[in-house]
């Protein structure tokens, strides 16, 4: 989703789960240079939306603790 302020534009994180997701990434001229941004940044686009790097290692994090219950 991408945010508008002040005739600026930022990408949002799509699931805001990690404590320490910035919610928002940088804002830039464009939708585009924001697009741009994050990707740079290794930002997940998972079809819908931009997922940040903390919210990607939360969500492993959280894989990982289930698959033994898979496993089981």
């Amino acid at each position: 989703m991408i945010v508008e302020k002040n005739h600026l534009f930022a990408v949002e994180c799509q699931v805001k789960m990690s404590a320490e997701c910035p919610q928002i990434g940088k804002y830039c001229d464009t939708e585009e240079e924001a697009k741009e941004w994050v990707e740079e940044e290794g930002w997940i686009f998972s079809g819908e939306g931009y997922i940040c790097l903390k919210c990607n290692e939360q969500i492993l994090r959280n894989i990982s603790k289930i698959k033994p219950l898979i496993n089981s």
